[in-house]
């Protein structure tokens, strides 16, 4: 049985830690720029940086996540995808060399192991429902669901699974912890893997189970106590990813307040 878990605060003190400027992208300044056209496939949406036309320089190197709706699956990119660094990872990033136009491509069907009979999204509703259980006996205030937040935990969350790691620290390509953070914030971050069966093979655990596994480890260790309890917050953002194969369960929960 493996249980493994992990928390991180950062504060935004001055406006230079607030985030990055533009969206997604990086590097590039030679002077040409190019038309980067971003679609998708019925079934799933690009978060970041979005779908339609953008303009970048020329050897800017931008990130892409594709997220599936309920029901569906992430296939593969397609189109002009020869400076795509991995064109069947949803978190990847591409360098505009040219104008291309690519495309999310998803499938019908979930990639989640029968027997798991819930999805990524409850175990999301779920955290954010245990955690500010945790807060109301301290007459603490109800933590509210963020986007950004959201989605740079999803992010979070689906990098460790395609890249095999499991820290704070943000894989080359994902957006940093503090990016579109306001200034005078402070942001804090729990991380946990929990394995969706105690026996393998064996019975998978229930959506209630593998949730309060996630809350009651993180309320039994100092610092992501401390996150959760931390009276500065306000808004809170959390996004999950099933491992290859379904035995685990990545899940990042990103917590903001002023400071």
């Amino acid at each position: 049985m493996k249980r493994i878990s992990s928390f991180l605060i950062v504060a935004a003190l001055i406006a230079g830690m607030a985030g990055c400027v533009g969206v997604g992208g990086s590097g590039g300044g030679n002077g040409e720029s190019y038309i980067l056209t971003i679609l998708s496939t019925a079934g799933g949406s690009i978060t970041t940086p979005g779908e339609g036309n953008f303009t970048y320089a020329e050897g800017e190197v931008v990130n892409l996540l594709a997220e599936p709706e309920e029901g569906y699956h992430f296939v593969n990119w397609t189109g002009n995808v020869s400076t795509i660094a991995n064109v069947n990872s949803a978190l990847t990033a591409i360098t505009t060399d040219d104008s291309y136009s690519i495309r999310a491509n998803f499938l019908e069907g979930s990639s989640i192991p029968l027997g798991i009979n819930y999805t990524e999204a409850e175990v999301e509703e779920l955290i954010i429902v245990l955690v500010n259980d945790e807060r109301q006996p301290s007459d603490l205030c109800t933590l509210s669901e963020d986007s950004l937040l959201t989605s740079l935990a999803k992010e979070h969350s689906i990098s460790m699974v395609e890249n095999n790691f499991f820290c704070h620290q943000r894989y080359p390509g994902e957006r940093p912890f503090s990016y579109g953070q306001p200034y005078g914030t402070i942001r804090g971050e729990n991380i946990a893997m929990i394995p969706t069966r105690t026996v393998i093979p064996g019975s998978y655990l229930s959506l209630q189970e593998v949730c309060e596994w996630a809350a009651t480890g993180w309320m039994n260790s100092t610092g992501h106590r401390e996150n959760i309890l931390r009276p500065v917050f306000t808004e809170t953002g959390v996004g999950v990813s099933f491992s290859d194969g379904g035995d685990y369960l990545y899940i990042t929960q990103i917590f903001e307040g002023a400071y």
